[in-house]
Formats: structure tokens, C-alpha cells, sequence
């Protein structure tokens, strides 16, 4: 039964593989082909880039501020509950 997944896993792993290179050889045949993008269009892409990173690691800077803070344990309550 073991051989009968690790087979299975290896046939798994090769078609991944496979897909990640027909992948790759067509995003670099595409690439190839079309026109060279103008200035203004690489300095916007590079912009959106800087604020797409900023931005992630801002959220994640909140996300352990958060997690030091305490604020992400569950609510509690001192107060006896009503009949």
C-alpha cells in the first residue's frame, strides 16, 4: 500500500513539474512577442510595486502589533449572566 502512494506521489510531483515548464516556456513566448511597454508604463508598474510591498508589510507590522497588544484574545466578561 505504501509503494502505491509514494508511486502516486512521484506521478504527482512529475505533472506539477511538467505544468510548471509548459508554463514558464509559454509566459516566455508571450513575453517575447509583445512590444516593449513605454516609460511612463515601467514607472507606474515600479510604483504599484513600492505601494503593493508597503502595504503588505504595513498590514503584517499591524497584524504583530496586534498579537503583542493582546487585542486578538477572545472577548471576556465579568458579569454573571441573566435569568
Amino acid at each position: 500500500m505504501e509503494a502505491i502512494v509514494r508511486y502516486t506521489n512521484q506521478w504527482l510531483l512529475a505533472a506539477v513539474l511538467a505544468l510548471l515548464v509548459v508554463a514558464t516556456w509559454f509566459c516566455v513566448s508571450v513575453w517575447r512577442t509583445t512590444p516593449s511597454m513605454p516609460l511612463y508604463g515601467n514607472i507606474i508598474l515600479g510604483g504599484a510595486a513600492i505601494l503593493m510591498l508597503v502595504v503588505g508589510c504595513g498590514l503584517i507590522a499591524l497584524m504583530f502589533y496586534s498579537r503583542h497588544k493582546g487585542y486578538d484574545e477572545p472577548a471576556r466578561s465579568n458579569r454573571t449572566q441573566r435569568k
